[in-house]
């Protein structure tokens, strides 16, 4: 039974260390980093050495189905693996087997089939990871520390999005080659294993020398129905389902993303796809600049209020980049307005200086979205149901991704992917948009519509915080 737990109103201010004095949670913040970073990395370059072989944007595709359907799968059960199994070990293990599959894509980098098959193998180390990952932090800083240390969790999450995809895999390949790439991955999540090595027991403390034994068929069972149950408390808090809704978009928005800006530097800026790290930096600085504001964007506006702004500024961002040849063409023909004169700005054409201005405004926003959405999933879930709720979210994410990932890459064979990039601009906007009444109707609902201005109740008193835990399960 699903209950829900009411917001109060608290002033106490009490004096908290910084969650990274916690050496425990600093190792593995940096392991979760370095590691999600190496993993981005190896699926944008598996991307490009697909499209290198086969020259088909729906074959790219093939590559992120691969890696999705193994987490939209196997999440089902990982929640249940995680609480059996010591989280300690399986950060070790998950991180050797994750090294493995790296070396086993130099090996079949010539082969697409077997590389669809690794790379499924690989899916699911890096759920397995995730979950316990994600699982672990209640265990290793104290209740004062979890917001903290959960947004810093959600800040490294979207850095190694943006590191992996966009800055350290473009680089490697441009200059070292794909079978570089995926070798120094393996060396970096067998560095990460070595951290995780370091960790003292994750759990506990009466668990530390208990270790279960594969789940048998009726326990797999129980982890379906469980998955259900979990679905079921989201539903009942409307705030934390629209969260999940974000994240899921989020998620989606990414791999959408490494699908299409190979094509895009092809088709549209008529460049090498090896050049997406410095076409594309921008995002990486605006994504660092989006992390260091977003606390204070949200703190004046809300979590959901503040991805709607968020999904807006993408919108806006995606329709110039899907108008960016029309904008191009119209400066060069209109000489008084042409910014960039005759000559190419700083060597680069129009098209791919227009690209870069629209990218960083594109990786402030995408900020405003994922952090304020895994925030309040954090701050609604109780400790003891997050590895549940993470590994629904991973699921669920995974699985709505399926669909647009199928379509969109044949629709930009089809249409081009300047059609494709318009199309998810105009759905961002109507996301952005239903978030809002969806918000605002749960308000008034509450009967706290409209919402206090300036950040304070109408009475001048700071307004109420919500406790984490309005899931909870008896």
């Amino acid at each position: 039974m699903l209950r829900r737990v009411e917001d109060i109103s608290h002033e106490t201010v009490e004096n908290v260390p910084p969650v990274l004095s916690n050496s425990s949670f600093r190792l593995l913040w940096v392991a979760q980093i370095i590691s999600q970073t190496a993993q981005n990395a190896i699926l944008y370059a598996l991307i490009i050495v697909v499209l290198g072989l086969t020259e088909s944007t729906t074959s790219a595709s093939g590559v992120v189905l691969s890696f999705v359907i193994p987490i939209a799968l196997f999440g089902v059960f990982s929640g249940l693996l995680v609480d059996r199994w010591d989280k300690r070990r399986l950060l070790i293990l998950t991180n050797i087997g994750r090294a493995l599959m790296a070396v086993a894509f130099f090996f079949a980098r010539e082969h697409v089939w077997a590389l669809y098959i690794i790379t499924a193998v690989f899916a699911s180390f890096s759920q397995l990871f995730t979950t316990s990952s994600a699982t672990s932090i209640p265990f290793i800083v104290s209740r004062k520390q979890l917001i903290s240390a959960n947004s810093l969790y959600s800040g490294g999450f979207t850095l190694a999005q943006v590191a992996g995809l966009i800055v350290l895999s473009p680089t490697i390949l441009k200059t070292a080659g794909a079978g570089f790439l995926f070798i120094s991955m393996a060396v970096v999540f067998l560095i990460a294993s070595a951290l995780a090595r370091f960790q003292p027991h994750i759990g506990h403390a009466d668990e530390e020398h208990t270790y279960s034994a594969w789940p048998g068929p009726d326990e797999l069972r129980g982890a379906a129905a469980e998955f259900s149950k979990t679905l079921s408390g989201l539903r009942a808090d409307p705030l934390s389902g629209l969260a999940m809704g974000h994240i899921a978009l989020s998620s989606t928005l990414i791999l959408l993303f490494a699908i299409l800006v190979p094509r895009y530097m092809q088709a549209i800026l008529k460049v090498s796809p090896d050049d997406a790290v410095a076409v594309f930096a921008p995002v990486a600085i605006g994504a660092l600049l989006g992390l260091r504001f977003v606390p204070w964007i949200v703190a004046r506006l809300g979590n959901t209020r503040t991805v709607a702004i968020g999904l807006f500024g993408l919108a806006l961002c995606l329709g110039a980049l899907g108008f960016v040849e029309m904008i191009a063409n119209a400066l060069e023909r209109t000489e008084t307005f042409n910014p960039f004169g005759t000559n190419p700005f700083f060597g680069r054409s129009i098209l791919v200086t227009l690209t870069m201005i629209f990218a960083g405004p594109m990786g402030f926003a995408y900020a405003m979205l994922n952090t304020p959405a895994q925030t309040t999933l954090h701050e609604r879930t109780p400790p003891e149901m997050r590895g549940r709720v993470i590994a629904s979210q991973m699921v669920l994410a995974n699985g709505i991704a399926l669909i647009p990932l199928v379509v969109m890459g044949g629709i930009a064979d089809l249409y081009g992917v300047s059609t494709v990039v318009l199309a998810i601009s105009a759905f961002l906007v109507g996301a952005g948009v239903f978030s809002l009444y969806l918000e605002r109707r749960w308000l008034q609902d509450r009967g706290q519509w409209p919402p206090p201005s300036g950040g304070r109740n109408t009475d001048g008193s700071r307004p109420t915080q919500a406790v984490p835990g309005s899931i909870d399960t008896t």
